[in-house]
């Protein structure tokens, strides 16, 4: 049996590494741009990734090692550990990063520990707002200490609904057509530019409901959990509708939202 320790503990510890990456990241924006020598790109020409980045996965893998060396690591810039305690820590140091090398506010620190049934706490910190989303399996999600949900129950034609884009060109074109079918079903649409930050406001009610379908797990793992949390349905993962991506909605907009989204066959799996 695991030996875990109190999960507001491991919340407490996300919560304040977030915070110094965000603080971190700060400092370097002002210096930054997306056209700065020290920005490199990844998948695409159009995914950017920088120093500021691996600063803060440095920032927080460092501090982690530090208070849980036994602990697994999975972060979106490299750094991997395998676990021996049974936890691993699953960490966006930067997502949004091309809103943060434009300036804008939509980026943010994203750091989750979970076992081998999923997230056990997440932290989602937005460092230019001040503002951080938390949740604890089974404990309910917050903002600033704040408690959320449910999410409202409304129909298609009411929802505001959020998603996100590959950098791929051939991927975004199979989301273009996702989108042709959700569009013209709902309130509007809305592209933020970073996962956790949509599915936080799933959890906050400043969206609906947030989907995408090919997305990475230091995405999503602190911002599902906070949705989740918060009363929301997430559905994604193997076996489901969206086998490689995320839906969260509150329950019956969910369902709704599957309808238009995910091809006939895997219907039946929600």
């Amino acid at each position: 049996m695991l030996n875990i320790p109190p999960l507001a503990d491991l919340c407490a510890l996300a919560a304040t590494l977030a915070t110094a990456a965000g603080e971190e990241l700060l400092a370097r924006q002002q210096r930054l741009s997306i056209d700065a020598p020290d920005v490199e790109t990844k998948t695409s020409a159009s995914d950017p990734v920088s120093a500021a980045d691996r600063a803060s996965e440095k920032l927080i893998t460092d501090g982690l090692t530090a208070a849980r060396p036994g602990d697994g690591l999975l972060s979106e810039e490299g750094a991997t550990r395998p676990s021996d305690t049974g936890l691993t820590w699953v960490i966006d140091p930067l997502d949004g990063t091309v809103n943060y090398l434009y300036g804008r506010l939509d980026w943010c620190v994203s750091i989750a520990v979970q076992d081998e049934a999923g997230a056990l706490a997440g932290v989602v910190h937005q460092p230019r707002t001040g503002m951080t989303w938390s949740a604890i399996r089974g404990g309910g999600a917050r903002r600033d200490g704040v408690v959320l949900g449910p999410p409202r129950e409304v129909g298609l034609a009411a929802a505001l609904v959020s998603t996100g884009f590959s950098y791929l060109a051939e991927r975004r074109a199979e989301q273009a057509d996702h989108l042709r079918r959700v569009l013209p079903a709902v309130r509007d649409v809305r592209r933020g530019g970073s996962a956790a930050l949509d599915l936080c406001a799933v959890a906050d009610g400043t969206a609906d409901a947030y989907y995408e379908h090919v997305i990475q797990p230091w995405d999503i793992a602190a911002g599902a959990l906070i949705a989740r949390e918060a009363g929301a349905a997430t559905i994604g993962g193997p076996g489901t509708a969206l086998p490689n991506g995320i839906l969260a909605a509150a329950p019956a907009l969910a369902v709704a939202l599957v309808e238009l989204l995910a091809p006939s066959t895997l219907r039946r799996s929600v």
